[in-house]
């Protein structure tokens, strides 16, 4: 990557990680981009905890620490792969697994649309640490105090009912603060706890010079960050809504599968768990057993938040002026639109998306085909559920008495669109041994 200042054009040669800062509640992430020993660009990510970690016991505070800023750097990385990275102060083992992975998958998608293959391959410069001392692992207990991650879509608020439901001690958690998940704690009456993230303005900056860009692990640094807030706050347990559709990739490219929900994934929620020190909070994916559609039918329950729940992208833009609670015009709208309609009332999943009728837009066909898994058409590499999901879904739609002589289901494209009662059986059935659970909560997400 050529590093582009006013002044000069670098060629960079290696991306360092530093050593996370911590102060309080403020959490610094050091990277920087050298050429040869000359270093070109210096970047600093500050994450502000809604809790100080001055209390936490330093032998797990500084690993988890160590695994944000390792998370958070590929968001930095990318606008100068492929280079070496390193890590003067070194890795454990665990510490290098977790960053080579990371890099391979969770940056996938970026190295797809980019063609970047070099990526899977990035070489990571760092002496071997022995492993930390850590305090004795605990043993096995129930979780009490549950901090849930909301983004303000209905898989959060469905897991939120679910434990509130069950009788746990929940708070809620975000990372920064936007209109849907603030409107969705005030809808549930629970705390919300946000943390604060403030990407270095160096990258906008780069990527306006042209810099590679594109997808990274966003989840990844998320759940970090919410295992520090747990940490700060008192919490025992975080619980994420990552469901089984979520392991499921967009394409096969270069001998790997490329899944835009990566750090969704039951592998990911595998490698954090095994990455993060003894007497770290439990990391869960409370909904991981169950697809998005069951989670849709039951959401359709939950109607109290119908009027301020959102999975729009355009809802979390960074600037206010560009946001819309629904475009309706994207493929995480036509996901939800397609898998709300077979639990609800016209007229009431009309009203969600500001009275418009997704199916009767015939500009979205493609996109509607592409959900589906249509031949020759890709899954959208957005967080939707599987194709065999989706068809289920027009399937329902052709019994629905308000939906099946829309004009969108006699559409030839959709003629042969159908789901056998396997198909609508293994997408509603519970997937035995595909969590993390512990009992209690496993109990829970069989309710969902």
């Amino acid at each position: 990557m050529v590093s582009m200042r006013s002044d000069e054009r670098v060629e960079v040669t290696e991306f360092a990680i530093a050593a996370p800062v911590v102060e309080g509640a403020t959490v610094s992430l050091r990277y920087a981009a050298r050429a040869g020993e000359r270093t070109v660009e210096e970047l600093t990510e500050v994450v502000e905890l809604p809790g100080t970690l001055d209390h936490v016991d330093p032998r797990v505070r500084d690993q988890v620490l160590r695994l944000l800023a390792l998370a958070a750097s590929l968001s930095y990385f990318k606008a100068f792969a492929p280079v070496p990275m390193a890590v003067p102060g070194g890795l454990t083992a665990r510490e290098r697994r977790f960053l080579e992975e990371l890099t391979r998958h969770g940056l996938g998608e970026f190295a797809y649309v980019n063609q970047m293959p070099e990526v899977f391959a990035t070489t990571v410069h760092a002496d071997e640490l022995p492993e930390p001392a850590a305090p004795a692992p605990a043993p096995d207990a129930d979780p009490q105090r549950l901090l849930v991650a909301v983004g303000g879509g209905k898989d959060s608020i469905v897991s939120i009912e679910a434990v509130r439901g069950a009788g746990f001690d929940v708070g809620l958690f975000s990372v920064n603060s936007y209109t849907p998940i603030t409107d969705t704690a005030a809808v549930a009456g629970i705390d919300l706890h946000s943390a604060r993230r403030r990407l270095d303005p160096t990258l906008f900056r780069l990527n306006e010079a042209g810099a590679p860009n594109g997808h990274v692990p966003v989840t990844a640094v998320n759940s970090l960050v919410a295992v520090l807030t747990a940490l700060a706050l008192g919490y025992d347990t975080v619980v994420f809504s990552n469901e089984a559709s979520s392991s499921f990739g967009n394409v096969d490219w270069h001998g790997r599968t490329i899944n835009h929900q990566w750090s969704k994934s039951l592998e990911f929620e595998r490698l954090l768990r095994a990455s993060l020190p003894a007497g770290a909070p439990t990391y869960v994916s409370l909904l991981r057993p169950v697809t998005e559609l069951r989670i849709a039918r039951r959401f359709a329950d939950h109607t109290a938040y119908h009027r301020v729940f959102t999975s729009c992208n355009r809802a979390f833009k960074l600037r206010e002026g560009d946001r819309t609670t629904w475009c309706a015009d994207c493929p995480k709208c036509r996901f939800v639109f397609l898998c709300l309609a077979p639990f609800l009332p016209r007229e009431a999943l009309l009203a969600i998306f500001g009275g418009r009728d997704m199916f009767a837009d015939e500009t979205q066909l493609t996109g509607f085909l592409e959900l589906l898994g249509a031949e020759g058409l890709l899954k959208p590499f957005e967080c939707v559920g599987e194709p065999d999901e989706c068809r289920v879904a027009v399937a329902l739609l052709r019994e629905h008495p308000e939906w099946r002589d829309h004009p969108f289901l006699a559409r030839p494209e959709l003629a042969e669109v159908t789901a056998t009662p396997a198909e609508r059986e293994g997408v509603f059935a519970f997937r035995e041994g595909e969590h993390l659970l512990p009992p209690a909560l496993e109990t829970v997400a069989r309710a969902v």
